[in-house]
């Protein structure tokens, strides 16, 4: 969990290795085989603009229900959201994929979660910042960053335990994306700030989500404040199910 002041650090772990921003393959290794201890791991296959991604995951996220406890929820609603694979990020990992033009562009995950949608954009050349409030969220993407990116891309790659509510000084970034960040109406304030602190002036956020009612709530309060949104819905096939995700593009 993120200190509470007003700062953020680089994810906590002895097993993890830092070097020009990229994993030692022995520190991945240490680092799977440490989630390994604590968690039922699987493999996700998952195909995106013709590009294979291999997701580490836990096999059950309903597990980790269990260790939630009722203070831990009372505290900040939190909820293992992290641990799944979501339409939405499919969406958003397929448009860094085939639309966004990243080649050399600063990009910050918002919840990055398992990782897809920031190793898609580092994989259209961009320079990505992971970002998560939970360090087991942060580990899996460390995983699957060593899985799925060249040398050279990782070290491109940064990770980053971020609390919205308590924002740390940085340089701000040319596109925020985040799949599937609004689930509580309490992180409405937090969430608009952190956007409109992190992002240059003259740049952009893009999330997504499968057109929920507290989605919308939160794109309307952004319109009503100092926001210039569009949206694109697109209907997303996966795990044999189909859903229609909004992609929001996101404008001072």
């Amino acid at each position: 969990m993120a200190s509470s002041s007003n700062s953020a650090s680089w994810l906590p772990s002895e097993a993890l290795c830092i070097e020009g921003g990229s994993l030692l393959p022995e520190r991945a290794a240490s680092l799977r085989a440490s989630l390994s201890h604590r968690f039922d791991l699987t493999v996700q296959n998952v195909c995106i603009a013709r590009t294979m991604f291999r997701l580490l995951k836990v096999c059950d996220s309903n597990v980790l229900l269990e260790r939630i406890t009722p203070e831990m929820f009372a505290h900040d609603e939190r909820l293992p959201y992290w641990a799944d694979l979501w339409h939405s990020s499919i969406e958003l990992a397929r448009w860094c994929l085939e639309e966004a033009e990243l080649g050399g562009k600063r990009v910050l995950e918002l919840g990055c979660g398992l990782g897809l949608a920031g190793i898609a954009a580092a994989t259209a050349g961009a320079e990505v910042t992971f970002s998560d409030y939970d360090a087991d969220a942060l580990a899996f993407a460390a995983c699957n960053v060593a899985a799925n990116l060249s040398p050279e891309a990782q070290s491109r790659i940064r990770f980053f335990q971020l609390d919205w509510r308590h924002l740390p000084s940085i340089s701000p970034f040319d596109l925020i994306i985040g799949a599937d960040v609004v689930y509580e109406r309490g992180s409405f304030s937090a969430l608009s700030e952190a956007l409109w602190t992190l992002l240059r002036s003259d740049g952009y956020a893009v999330l997504t989500e499968p057109d929920r009612t507290i989605g919308r709530d939160f794109f309307a309060e952004l319109d009503r404040q100092k926001f210039r949104l569009s949206t694109v819905q697109r209907p997303v096939v996966w795990d044999k199910r189909m859903c229609m995700i909004n992609r929001v593009e996101i404008r001072r």
